[in-house]
């Protein structure tokens, strides 16, 4: 059975999700205006992080974007993802024709980051992080000797993957 959501709610939706970017751009340019008035950029993100209960790393990215992404940038490239804001530099002529792409084609967050980093497409990147992944798991102490054994048989497995992504000749298969 398909869902059906009226677009009345999914208009509702959108807006509250272009409030919610709106508001990192307020945060934002409001923290450049405080810091530009204390003159000590990290004295004040960790005095505010404190006071209002967040990460200071929350706060840096705020004033970064907001500091990047001036209102003429936001104008020119508007309504696009917080993460794609994050991702792109709208200095940098590659990243705007990117940002163009991105906006023709409608892509999503992750299909901008794939498209400016292609190596997060690169299956031996991807194994390579499932590694690090099940070594982390493998680490824990609360495993049951079962587990560890099959988290090991897998982290075996996945490092046959990288050398035969490494070495295809190592893959006598016939596609």
């Amino acid at each position: 059975m398909a869902i059906i959501i009226p677009d009345k709610i999914v208009d509702l939706l959108s807006a509250m999700f272009e409030d919610v970017r709106d508001k990192q751009f307020i945060i934002g340019d409001t923290l450049i205006e405080i810091v530009n008035a204390t003159g000590d950029k990290g004295g004040t993100i960790a005095y505010l992080a404190g006071k209002l209960g967040v990460s200071a790393s929350t706060l840096y990215d705020y004033y970064r974007i907001a500091k990047l992404w001036t209102p003429e940038y936001r104008a020119m490239y508007q309504a696009l993802d917080w993460t794609i804001y994050r991702n792109a530099d709208p200095n940098d002529p590659e990243d705007r024709a990117l940002l163009d792409r991105c906006i023709d084609e409608q892509w999503s967050s992750a299909t901008f980051k794939e498209n400016k980093y292609p190596a997060l497409k690169d299956p031996r990147v991807i194994v390579g992080r499932m590694i690090a992944l099940g070594k982390r798991i493998y680490e824990q102490d609360t495993l049951e000797i079962e587990q560890r054994e099959a988290i090991l048989l897998a982290l075996r497995i996945l490092q046959e993957i990288v050398h035969a992504l490494e070495n295809p000749e190592f893959l006598d298969v016939k596609i």
